[in-house]
């Protein structure tokens, strides 16, 4: 009795537990929908029941001030074109997709965009083919061939409501290929007309793939997890429709609403850059997702984006939207305008330069920056080669290129299968190489970037690349120790000869030293500091460096801002790389006096530079000058702000009248400018290749550094040239860009002469 007892009991229990795990398990699932799953589901009712019409936001535009007429000129803006879209859950229902796309289909077909397609289909199938039989069985369609397949393409594309792939971007540019490539999402991949597609059918969860790929391609979450459900409400059937193709499109859907009723035309933005390469890296771009990429577009992509509004309405069971019932409206706040420092007749005169110097001097790249020293403001950052931001992605464009098998032998691999690179090099010792791209399915079929470098043209060089200053760092390390009252003017050092500085504790030979030398392998004697600068020796600097010390020599540097962010508004900027004295060797410290064994940027080194033009002052760099807030109608204005008070006003003074000596009585004569003193230096610096320093034609970065006018200074200059095969010496190369630049603004200034001749 007791046993049975125990077993009906044992019963109960189960059953109990069973009941327990069924009730937990709709309770969760009724969690899972009502409350997890609460605003998916919600979506799916309202776009079911109401029709929502978005409201884009218009991009904030991208400003220059003109200095003399104060209007502004638009660097980037945005333009306006027709989109023509399908909502295919009413063309299914109504069963018309064959009627509209036979309608509409011969409007909108490009022939010669057809035609470049079919060239290409037809070259690939010629390079294919292996016999004449195979040859002569590749056929050209003809226009009404064409014109038929389009035709179809399109009927397929509005008819299908439950899709098995979904169009989500189109015209991918090649980084955004890149990152989303990277994360080997399944059902979601970029065909060769780089637009990306998703096929729901291979997609395991919506929700995931929404997450990951919503921010990249700038979608909302919960509208793209829809569309990867595989639900289609919204195809797009043509963008940028010409004015008379949308005009031609609008009578014939006003003609017969009812029939048209699931098709309609649409405004969409464009961002327009006018003035095409001007500032291009500078400004950076958009991208095909409509994200700021790069410069001020990437960095001020939430300030010039704005929000996105819509009208949401009740549809009618047709999927019609009614005039009455409940609606919402949420209104677009459009993106804030953002002006900036740079002076277009500046930027104008210094980019028309750059690009002369790389072809006449054969040099990799250049770049220039110009800056009021009293205020902090970039009136001119340029960089070559560049690109346009209107045809970003004609970057990526590649050339097919005739190589001989002694020359693909000679490739250069770098890395795995996966991120293989392969580099053809033109010559060695200097290295000048390009990439070369493999023809996946061509055998012995190669290309390069047709400007050569790819998306490094994107890359602000001003910003982001290092390079040792040379002796450009001079002024600064000869007036840090006027500053300590370490040296003067008049100061004289032994210059007679190289220094040994010895490499190891207890030197035997001549190999154990380093010999610190002059460019030029010339000495002359005793010299002033003054000399030492006009003569740019690195005898004397060196001795300059070692009066100074490890502990002051670090300490003024960093007080010029070495080895810190400017904190000028772009992502990018690099910080330099100076490290702390106690890791310096006797060697090190000694170089570091004339630019050597310290790493800058030049946006950093054109700073520290114009706190020498201004009484010591050291200003912040800044190349926002103010972002006008339309929603608010506020406006947000930056002024000049003061870092430190590097060095005094005496300093200065004796420093600029030793620059100016420089340009007068020195290697740097060339720099003068009729009528008008300039205070200025040269610096020509080494490259290294695997910690190596290199020597010889094609090896150097050159730069020269010039302000003026010399009592009252209103602009610095600092142009640097890459790798010039002519000219490899500052005094050749990058003096005479700088030259011409401030020749020009002088003039642009009006600036009085302050010399007779």
């Amino acid at each position: 009795m007791r046993r049975r007892f125990f077993i009906q009991f044992n019963r109960l229990n189960v059953l109990l537990i069973f009941f327990v795990l069924i009730l937990g398990i709709v309770g969760w699932r009724l969690f899972y929908l009502q409350i997890v799953k609460h605003n998916y589901y919600l979506k799916i009712v309202e776009e079911s029941h109401y029709g929502i019409t978005q409201l884009p936001a218009r991009r904030g535009e991208i400003l220059l001030d003109d200095r003399y007429s104060n209007t502004k000129y638009k660097l980037a803006t945005t333009t306006t074109y027709d989109l023509l879209f399908a909502d295919p859950s009413i063309i299914a229902k109504d069963d018309n997709a064959s009627l509209l796309a036979n309608k509409i289909g011969p409007i909108l077909f490009d022939l010669n965009n057809a035609q470049e397609k079919e060239n290409k289909r037809l070259k690939k199938l010629e390079l294919q083919a292996i016999t004449e039989e195979d040859k002569n069985k590749i056929i050209a369609k003809s226009d009404q061939e064409l014109l038929n397949d389009y035709i179809s393409n399109l009927k397929d594309q509005m008819g299908q409501y439950i899709r098995s792939e979904i169009l989500l971007l189109t015209n991918v540019d090649p980084e955004l290929e890149q990152s989303i490539n990277s994360l080997n999402l399944d059902g979601v991949s970029i065909n060769e007309e780089k637009n990306l597609y998703a096929y729901p059918k291979q997609i395991s969860s919506a929700t995931k793939t929404a997450k990951i790929l919503a921010p990249l391609i700038n979608f909302d979450r919960d509208y793209l997890e829809i569309l990867l459900e595989g639900k289609n409400h919204y195809t797009v059937l043509a963008r940028k429709l010409p004015k008379d193709k949308a005009d031609q499109l609008e009578i014939i859907f006003n003609s017969n609403s009812e029939t048209y009723h699931g098709i309609k035309l649409t405004k969409e933005h464009y961002r327009y850059y006018p003035e095409q390469t001007l500032a291009a890296q500078v400004l950076g771009y958009i991208n095909s997702a409509g994200i700021g990429q790069y410069g001020i577009e990437g960095r001020y992509n939430h300030v010039l984006a704005g929000k996105a509004g819509f009208i949401k309405s009740q549809k009618d069971a047709a999927g019609d939207i009614l005039t009455v019932g409940d609606s919402k409206v949420q209104i677009a706040e459009d993106g804030a305008d953002i002006t900036l420092t740079i002076d277009r007749a500046i930027q104008l005169e210094v980019e028309k330069n750059l690009p002369a110097a790389v072809r006449e001097y054969n040099a990799e790249s250049a770049q220039a920056i110009v800056m009021n020293p009293k205020t902090g403001e970039i009136l001119a950052m340029a960089n070559y080669p560049t690109f346009d931001p209107n045809e970003y992605a004609q970057i990526f464009n590649l050339k097919e290129i005739h190589l001989s098998q002694a020359e693909i032998d000679n490739f250069t691999v770098v890395g795995s299968d996966d991120n293989k690179h392969i580099y053809f090099y033109t010559q060695r010792n200097p290295d000048r190489r390009f990439e070369v791209f493999e023809d996946k399915e061509i055998p012995s079929t190669y290309y390069r970037y047709d400007n050569f470098v790819g998306s490094e043209v994107f890359r602000n060089k001003a910003i982001t690349d290092l390079y040792e200053p040379g002796s450009t760092f001079k002024p600064v390390v000869m007036a840090s120790a006027i500053d300590a009252d370490e040296v003067q003017p008049q100061s004289t050092f032994d210059c007679s000869g190289p220094i040994k500085v010895p490499k190891i504790s207890n030197p035997k030979s001549d190999s154990d030293y380093d010999f610190i030398k002059t460019y030029n392998n010339q000495y002359h004697g005793v010299e002033t500091m003054t000399q030492i600068l006009e003569n740019s020796d690195n005898v004397g600097m060196a001795q300059v460096a070692e009066t100074l010390g490890y502990s002051l020599f670090y300490n003024y540097i960093r007080k010029f801002g070495y080895g810190e962010k400017t904190g000028i508004e772009f992502d990018s900027e690099n910080k330099g790389q100076l490290e702390h004295y106690e890791y310096w060797t006797q060697s090190e410290l000694l170089t570091k006096g004339y630019g050597q064994g310290i790493s800058v940027t030049l946006i950093q080194h054109a700073t520290a530079l114009s706190a020498l033009a201004n009484n010591g002052t050291l200003m912040q760099p800044f190349i926002v000058k103010s972002i006008d807030y339309h929603g608010n109608n506020k406006t947000e204005t930056f002024e000049p702000r003061i870092v430190d008070q590097v060095i005094t006003k005496e300093t200065a003074d004796k420093i600029t009248s030793m620059m100016i000596s420089v340009i007068e009585n020195g290697q740097a004569k060339k720099a003068q400018v009729p009528r008008h003193f300039v205070a200025g230096k040269t610096g020509t610096a080494q490259t290294y290749q695997n910690g190596k320093a290199l020597f010889g034609t094609g090896t150097t970065i050159t730069s020269f550094i010039g302000f003026g006018p010399v009592s009252d200074p209103k602009f610095l200059v600092l142009v640097k040239v890459d790798k010039p095969l002519n000219g490899p010496y500052a005094e050749t190369s990058a003096l005479p860009i700088a030259q011409k630049i401030l020749d020009f603004l002088f003039k642009y200034y009006n600036v009085p002469p302050d010399k007779k001749f």
